[in-house]
Order: structure tokens, then sequence, then C-alpha cells
């Protein structure tokens, strides 16, 4: 998402690849001395040291992720790598649902490399949605999908139209039920501000999408 411009401070390295190719993927990082490491999702240490019980507290945090973790695989990047330490997640294209049709104008492509475009990455995160509600509604893996939905609805241009070219009715009546049409025939357009404080005398001069506030 950083890439198309949604202001994040942190995220993960995550590359999907198609089914065919994902155990090649997994092998080609072994073979260049990626070690194979489970997901760290610690805290920052202060934060850690300040919870009472910070085992109990890591337990839930990756209890919340078990679904993720079980259809993916995650590399420590080595040492002699820039991003040294930072963690690496390869997912098969089963479990994040990329569009594979218009290549061309659905992804940046960059030699082998293909970066999903707005339409695309919210099929995906919908999608991924869809499922994780069907298994484990209200993990921490469901309630980030939907705030990555959140973000790129708020501060792309991310309309109620993004995916009226995808295929799957249940992704586009979830869309639509969530953050499009529906959405806004029961609870009104979306309020881009960015304060959190309406009527503080505080609010940002312009929205998410850098308009400016009348």
């Amino acid at each position: 998402m950083y890439y198309l411009g949604v202001p994040i401070g942190a995220g993960y390295h995550m590359f999907v690849f198609r089914d065919e190719h994902y155990q090649a993927a997994i092998q080609k990082l072994k073979d260049s001395g990626f070690p194979q490491a489970p997901p760290d999702r610690r805290p920052a240490p202060d934060i850690l040291e300040s919870l009472p019980d910070p085992q109990a507290a890591l337990g839930e945090i990756n209890r919340g992720s078990e679904r993720l973790d079980r259809c993916c695989t995650s590399f420590q990047i080595p040492s002699y790598l820039p991003l040294s330490g930072d963690q690496v997640f390869l997912i098969p294209n089963s479990f994040a649902h990329l569009p594979l049709e218009n290549l061309d104008s659905s992804y940046e492509v960059y030699e082998n490399l293909f970066y999903p475009l707005e339409s695309a990455l919210v099929e995906s995160f919908v999608k991924a949605v869809i499922d994780a509600s069907d298994e484990a509604e209200g993990s921490s893996w469901h309630l980030l999908l939907n705030a990555w939905i959140a973000m790129m609805r708020g501060y792309l241009e991310v309309n109620n139209d993004i995916l009226d070219d995808c295929a799957d009715g249940r992704a586009v009546e979830w869309y639509s039920t969530h953050f499009g049409r529906n959405h806004e025939a029961e609870h009104g357009v979306w309020d881009l501000r960015v304060s959190k404080r309406r009527g503080s005398g505080r609010e940002i001069s312009h929205d998410m999408r850098g308009n400016p506030l009348p």
C-alpha cells in the first residue's frame, strides 16, 4: 500500500506467487541463505515490558494470525543484505487471491515484479477478509485486512466503483456492504477528515486525499 500512497508507518515484505511456483520460491530463498523463521510480532520492548504478562499477550497476538501463518512461509533477511533482520513472507496466490487477468492494467511491472494497483489490491484484501470471516472473524488478521481496506478507501482514489469489474459477486457485495454503495446508503458518504475530534477547531485543512476542506 505504501507505494500507492497510503501513509503506513510500518509494514511487511510480502511476496505472492502463483501456487505452481510457490515451493520453488521457498527453495530459492533457502538456497540463498535466508533462514526460515516464525513470524516475529513482538511489540517494542518498552511496550512489551509494561504488560502484566508479556508472553500471554504475545501468544494472543500470534493466535490472531494463525490462519496467515498456516498458509505462508516466513524468512529472516540475512546479514549480508540491506534490511537485515526484517522478515519476508512468501504467500501462495490461492491465499492472497490477487487477480491474474489484465496484468498490464492491474499492476505496475518492474522486470519480474508485479505491484498490484488499487483495484487488484482491494479485490485481494476483500477476498481474504471473506475467507477469514468464514474461519476466524474478529481475529487480528481479519481486523488488519479491514483496516487496510479502510486506509485505501480513505487515502486513495478507491471509491464505490472499485470492484465493478470484479466477477466475484460475493466480493462485490461484501465491499458494497462494508465500504461501498450499500454502506453509504445506510451511513452517508465517507468522512475523509483526518481529525478525530470534530468541532475541536484543530481539524487539518485538507482531507485524507489532500483535497482542501470548505
